[in-house]
């Protein structure tokens, strides 16, 4: 199971798992959908809603889950575009050794989205931003999902 053989994964010079993690890059009206993490500044901070996989769940599902519990949007109203294991976002220490890796999907609303129900302990913003007023915010490992503005 990839899961698991990603998931057995041992950092070189760490002690414990690599973390899985996985989200959702939503896109509506050619801006990516952001949140901000509570208590964090308001510059470099944000990302897209994520969070860990858990035990005996697949990436995909977790990303809709944590993106759900994050934001409150309906999972049913996405269309998921690319549900390979390719794209992902490798959190580094000062060493350059990796310790979590965020698996990401992106995905379109069938219907606008214009509310967010936000899981006030995480969360305290989501909207939809524009690639340059995101790249003011968005935190610099998670820069390159702002190309997916371009191919949009």
């Amino acid at each position: 199971d990839y899961i698991m053989i990603v998931r057995n994964s041992i950092a070189e010079g760490k002690k414990g798992k690599l973390a899985l993690a996985a989200g959702l890059v939503v896109i509506q009206n050619n801006k990516i959908l952001l949140i901000h993490p509570k208590g964090s500044s308001w510059w470099k901070t944000y990302s897209i809603p994520k969070g860990h996989v858990e035990a005996g769940e697949g990436l995909i599902d977790a990303a809709k889950r944590e993106t759900n519990e994050e934001t409150g949007i309906d999972i049913d109203n996405l269309r998921i575009e690319d549900k390979s294991h390719t794209n992902f976002v490798d959190y580094t220490d000062k060493k350059g050794v990796v310790y979590k890796r965020v698996y990401y999907f992106v995905a379109e609303p069938k219907k606008p989205i214009s509310a967010f129900k936000l899981q006030k302990k995480e969360v305290d913003w989501a909207g939809f931003l524009g690639v340059e007023e995101a790249k003011k915010r968005i935190h610099p490992r998670f820069n390159p999902l702002l190309k997916i503005l371009g191919e949009s």
